[in-house]
């Protein structure tokens, strides 16, 4: 009975070790997809049948530039490339069912592709217009005729640095 449990164990730690090993090399293609655009993951299936995860990468036309799937069994499968949807346009992807796409397959790029429809475009919002929201207080603007004039605020902020340094 001991000697179950123990191997059970082993087996158990051997399956954890094997399945950070697969999520780390997925994780790092990932990255290297967001090099060619703005990219999202999608995943159809169930926790008691096989999973499909797809992975695209659009340009700023929202067209595909790159489309990768991860079926599998194993930890050994890999993200493999599906050439057939590169060039495709993201609204004609979410019409409808793509010839040589399992239903599961295509379910998993219609979620990716959804995703990255909804998702904002924040590359042509200059940075003074996104705001974020940090929870923090934001400091207050002093209003025309109160307080130091700027300069002499400045001066005051450089002589307490100054005091400080030398103490």
């Amino acid at each position: 009975m001991v000697v179950f449990l123990v191997l059970l164990v082993i087996a158990w730690t051997l399956q954890g070790v094997s399945s950070f090993w697969q999520a780390k090399r997925f994780y790092a293609r990932i990255q290297q997809m967001r090099t060619f655009g703005r990219s999202a993951v999608g995943v159809a299936g169930s926790i008691y049948r096989t999973r499909a995860y797809a992975v695209l990468a659009v340009d700023d036309q929202n067209r595909i530039v790159r489309a990768e799937k991860l079926t599998g069994f194993t930890i050994f499968a890999q993200l493999q490339p599906v050439d057939s949807l590169v060039g495709l346009a993201l609204s004609d992807l979410l019409s409808g069912p793509v010839e040589g796409l399992s239903p599961k397959l295509y379910s998993a790029f219609q979620m990716a592709a959804e995703a990255l429809v909804k998702e904002p475009d924040t590359a042509d919002t200059p940075e003074a217009e996104v705001q974020e929201d940090t929870g923090a207080p934001q400091p207050e603007v002093e209003h025309a005729g109160g307080g130091a004039a700027p300069d002499e605020k400045r001066e005051e902020v450089i002589a307490q640095g100054r005091e400080q340094e030398a103490s």
